[in-house]
This record gives C-alpha cells, structure tokens and sequence, in this order.
C-alpha cells in the first residue's frame, strides 16, 4: 500500500522538490526491486494459491524476456563492462529496479509531472531514473526466488526445461565474468553504473550468490555435470583461483572487530598487481546472513570454536534494539534506536539455525538463541499495521532515517523486504536451503 499523502508531507516538509526527495516518491510508487519481488514470490508461492502462482510465474517470465512493459531491464555492453569485458543478451545482469515505463511519472505528493531544478535529464519531465545492476539482487531474482518457487512447485525434482531453471543457470556466464582473480569475490557492479566504487565487493551481495549457487547445486543434482563443475568452480578454489568461499574464509572475518566485513574494494596498480582493502563498518545484515549461509558450524571451524556465537553477541551489542532490558530486534548499523523489520527477521531466522547447530555441543547458548529469536519476534510485531479491512502488513522501519547504506528507513508497509520475511518467519521457512527447511550447515 502506497504512504498517505500525509506521510509524505511530513517526511519531506521543507525539501518536497528536492531532486532526491522526488526520485524516491517515484520509486515507492512506480518502481519493483527485484530482490523484495523475489523474496514475495517465494511468500506467495508458499500458500498454495493458484492465482497467486499465476502471478509469480508471470513474473519469471518478465525476467526471461528481459523486458518489463516498455522498458528493457538488462544492463548490456557497450553501456557497461563486465570486469573488462562485454556482455550481451539475456546473459546481461538485470536492473536492480524495474519499472512498466520510462515516463512520463506524475509525482504521489505534488501531483506534477515537471520535474524540479537539478532532476535528471529535466527535459524529459519525471521518469524512471535508477538504472543500476548490482549482484546481490540479481542473485536473488534469477536464483534464490526461482528456484525456491519451482521447488515448492515441482517438488524435489525441478525440471531441467523448466523457466526457473532457465533462469537460473542464464547468468553463470556474467558471474563467472565478474568473480575477482585475487579474492574470490565477485564484484558489486558492472562499470557504466552509476555511484558505485571501481573494484567494490559487497559481502552481502556475494553470500546472496553463494547461497543461490549452492540451490542451484542442489536442484541439478547429476543432472547436467557440466554445470555442477562451472558451479563449483565460483564456490571454491581451483586450478583458475580462489572462489567465493575462499573470499570468505580468507578476505571477511575482522578479529579485531569480532564481526564480519561488510566487503571491501580491489585497488589495482599501475604496474598491474592488487591488493584488497576491506570495509570496517558493522552491516547487520552481513552478520545474520552470513551465520545463516556460512553456518555456526563452518564459521567456527573457520575462525576458531563459538566464534559464531561472538559474532552474534557483538551484532546484539552494537544495533540490538532494547527495551527495559528485552531484544525487540536489530537495527542496520551500530546504533540501538532503529528497529529494522526486514533485518530483524533475518536475525530470527539466523537464530534459530544457530540453536539446532549447537543444541549438542552448546545447549546454554542453545537456549539463548532461541530465545532471542522468540524475542526478536514478538518485538518485530511494534510494527504490525491493521488495515481497514482487517488485512495485516508489516512496516519496513519504526522511524524514518538513514540506514548508513546509502538508503532511507522509512515507516512504510513493505511487501517484500518485511511482509514476505515474516511469511518466512512464521512458516520457519529458510529461503537460502532448497525448500525452506531449517538445516543447519
């Protein structure tokens, strides 16, 4: 449900024609990040609703097309280059946020279609503006949503012919392209996008990859050899180099910090060799994600035993949202006043996989993380929306505010990033293991 006018007042009183205040009101109610739409997908796809399937399928097969309304949504050469080299076709990485048209877009607050000083290509009135293909999202919307709803669909067996298989194995090629020769990692972004660091590796973006890579697997079993083999080249090391999984054993753990690096960037020099340089900032997100993906068992194997379970208390400590001494939830950053809906449910999630994985050996710690996680989720309901016709929706923040990841927290009903995560949530529902079950690694 789009905000009121009168949310929209309020948050942008005072700088309403402001280009970035503009581009964002367009966004909410023009725009579909293909991430929250996978992560909804998935949500719709486990209700066992005919029509709603026909709504997810429809949406495979926008992504198949590479074309939604009148737009195209691929991010081909010569606009942008794949770690040097070309890329064309439906092997191209797809916009992060799509839209049925360019323009023209009339503005939900002033409801005008001229667009203010200092908005972009003005001429052309207010249209679609962000064109931006980035890895994590595209992880999740050729990998992690597909596979996940045809394996609620097909069961076990997902045929190799099927569209979400397609589509899945479509961007091996770009994925194989941008993987980084000295870390493993693949990069954030082709270059031709805009606002994002030459050489950045986001390690988020990349345990999306990894944990869709790893479906992928799965759902070909012995299928198609071939595939397995280019698969696991990305996740591990070989005779090419390091792979993903290299990245993350060799390149994210901060000890100093006790937590997990939210990625970093390749510097290369004039005389051609590189080096790595890694982020210091606290990623919530980075941490949850990962002790969910990686698992307790591997990260503790890794970085030395109840690592993991450090690695959580530190999170808790520097963005756990408190009240009179009880978890509500996890914030985005360090900070302990923003409540996250959508990164709150994955700490729930994350929780709970950590509990089954040290039950034996840690049974106290056990118990403590379950009960963060049934904390967690009790808390996470402050941002219950009833509706009028009795409908509930989740909002995606308890305040309006910075995420300190070059996006804003706004107190709006979300329908991916925090009504589907608490589809998930509720239905104890692991979106990153082949259909959904809670396994830990």
């Amino acid at each position: 449900m789009e905000p009121s006018h009168e949310y929209y007042r309020e948050i942008y009183q005072g700088r309403e024609n402001a280009p970035e205040s503009v581009i964002e009101r367009l966004m909410i109610r023009y725009e579909l990040n293909i991430y929250d739409a996978a992560v909804w997908q998935i949500a719709l796809s486990l209700q066992n609703n005919a029509a709603w399937q026909a709504l997810v399928d429809a949406h495979t097969q926008r992504l198949l097309s590479g074309a939604s309304g009148n737009l195209g949504i691929l991010a081909q050469s010569p606009a942008f280059t794949y770690n040097g080299q070309s890329v064309v076709g439906n092997e191209s990485w797809m916009f992060r946020s799509i839209a049925e048209l360019y323009g023209p877009m009339t503005d939900p607050l002033t409801n005008s279609s001229v667009a203010p000083p200092g908005f972009p290509q003005a001429s052309h009135g207010l249209h679609k503006t962000d064109f931006r293909p980035v890895l994590g999202e595209n992880a999740w919307a050729t990998l992690i949503g597909p596979l996940q709803t045809a394996s609620l669909k097909h069961g076990e067996t997902i045929p190799l012919d099927a569209p979400e298989m397609r589509l899945a194995v479509s961007r091996l090629a770009s994925f194989e392209i941008m993987q980084d020769a000295l870390t493993g990692g693949v990069f954030y972004a082709p270059t031709g996008t805009s606002g994002i660091q030459e050489g950045g590796i986001s390690a988020e973006n990349n345990l999306s990859l990894l944990a869709g890579l790893r479906l992928l697997r799965e759902a070909l079993g012995e299928r198609d050899p071939g595939t397995t083999r280019r698969i696991d080249a990305l996740v591990m090391r070989d005779a090419k180099g390091p792979g993903i999984e290299d990245y993350f054993r060799e390149r994210v753990y901060d000890q100093a910090q006790g937590i997990l690096s939210s990625g970093g960037f390749v510097c290369r020099g004039v005389d051609g060799g590189a080096s790595y340089v890694a982020y210091e900032n606290l990623a919530v997100d980075v941490q949850t994600w990962g002790l969910t993906i990686l698992g307790a068992q591997w990260v503790d194997a890794q970085f030395g035993a109840g690592t993991a379970f450090t690695l959580w208390n530190n999170t808790k400590a520097r963005a756990g949202v408190v009240q009179e001494g009880v978890l509500q939830g996890v914030g985005y950053t360090d900070g302990n006043s923003m409540l996250s809906g959508e990164w709150t449910l994955g700490a729930v999630l994350m929780a709970k996989e950590m509990a089954e994985a040290y039950r034996d050996s840690h049974p106290e710690w056990a118990r403590q993380l379950q009960q963060d996680a049934e904390a967690m989720l009790l808390g996470v309901q402050a941002l219950k929306v009833t509706r009028p016709d009795g409908s509930i929706a989740y909002r995606y923040a308890g305040m309006d505010g910075p995420t300190g990841f070059g996006w804003m927290a706004r107190r709006i009903e979300h329908t991916g990033a925090t009504n589907g995560w608490m589809i998930f949530a509720l239905a104890d529902f692991n979106p990153f293991a082949l259909g959904g079950g809670l396994s830990a690694r």
